[in-house]
């Protein structure tokens, strides 16, 4: 096997730590959170399925590229609950540390194509890293939705603070506004709420 292929498949062994990395949210069943794995999956379908409903033009390869690399530093720099303030605040640190590590594995032109893709989900300055942000947001709110809130619930998250998640999505697209406001009625109708009992 020639050096590139190589590199290429240890970095491929590499992502299979995806599926192990945990996120805060549930399963739709309550047994056990997802993986970072799962989630950019899932988000791959919700690209796939609504990149033609929405009001803006974004290519759908380039999207799911984007969603199928955006959390693939997690694999060193761990998953951020995005209600945890003090983890937030070293989130850039530890995710470019993470990125530099993780994709200099690869052959340069790969290694700049990957860091390409993620630099581009963070900025979220084109059609496609838009599209795939407000997805990301909007599929870990609907995974705390089919799980009745159960994280929520761990985290004392309340209505209001969910707003940091879903405010993005809801100013991208009104059709992630509509499917919002569903959920929200779904959320309210079933109190399935935490309390606000952390601001960590």
């Amino acid at each position: 096997m020639n050096e590139r292929t190589g590199m290429i498949l240890e970095f491929l062994f590499t992502l299979d730590k995806a599926k192990t990395i945990l996120r805060k949210g549930y399963l739709g069943d309550g047994s056990r959170r997802e993986s970072i794995a799962e989630h950019m999956w899932h988000l791959a379908l919700w690209a796939m399925l609504l990149r033609d409903e929405i009001g803006f033009k974004a290519d759908l390869l380039r999207t799911l590229e984007l969603v199928l690399t955006h959390d693939l530093v997690e694999i060193y720099a761990g998953d951020t609950y995005a209600f945890d303030e003090a983890a937030v605040a070293g989130q850039k640190a530890r995710e470019e540390e993470a990125a530099e590590t993780l994709f200099s594995s690869l052959p340069n032109d790969l290694a700049g194509k990957f860091r390409g893709l993620w630099d581009e989900f963070e900025e979220a300055r084109t059609p496609e890293a838009r599209f795939a942000k407000a997805l990301d947001h909007l599929q870990g709110f609907t995974q705390n939705c089919i799980s009745k809130g159960k994280s929520w619930k761990e985290n004392g998250i309340s209505r209001e603070r969910t707003f940091l998640r879903t405010d993005p999505p809801r100013e991208t697209d009104p059709l992630f506004a509509e499917i919002l406001d569903h959920l929200y009625d779904v959320a309210d109708r079933e109190n399935i709420w935490g309390g606000d009992k952390t601001r960590s």
